[in-house]
Parts: structure tokens; C-alpha cells; sequence
């Protein structure tokens, strides 16, 4: 049994195409929705997120 990558929350994280606004994550990807860049609303870093998708995808390298 392979262990699945830990369950992203949906939620505003800071856009991942580096724009000073925050846009939606569903659960499984990015949305086009957006909105302003309020910094106390992120909880998940961007890296781990892009990280944890590499690893769904197989894409994922050991450091």
C-alpha cells in the first residue's frame, strides 16, 4: 500500500504565477477566481502545495 499525498484544503493562497493577489484552491487545483492580497489569510505555503501536486503527478524528485 503506497501512502496518498496529504488532502490540500480548499481555500486563498498567494496566486502561484507570483501576482500580488490571492486566487482560490479548490481542493484538487487552481481556480480563476481572485481576490486582494490579504496575507493573513493564507495557511499553506505555495512550495508545498506545487510540491504535493508533483508527487500526485510522479513527478516528485528525492532531495
Amino acid at each position: 500500500m503506497t501512502p496518498s499525498s496529504p488532502a490540500i484544503p480548499a481555500g486563498w493562497y498567494r496566486d502561484p504565477l507570483g501576482i500580488p493577489q490571492l486566487r482560490w484552491w479548490n481542493g484538487m487545483a487552481w481556480t480563476n477566481r481572485i481576490q486582494e492580497d490579504r496575507a493573513e489569510i493564507q495557511t499553506w505555503s505555495i512550495d508545498y502545495i506545487n510540491d504535493a501536486l508533483d508527487r500526485r503527478a510522479g513527478r516528485h524528485t528525492a532531495a
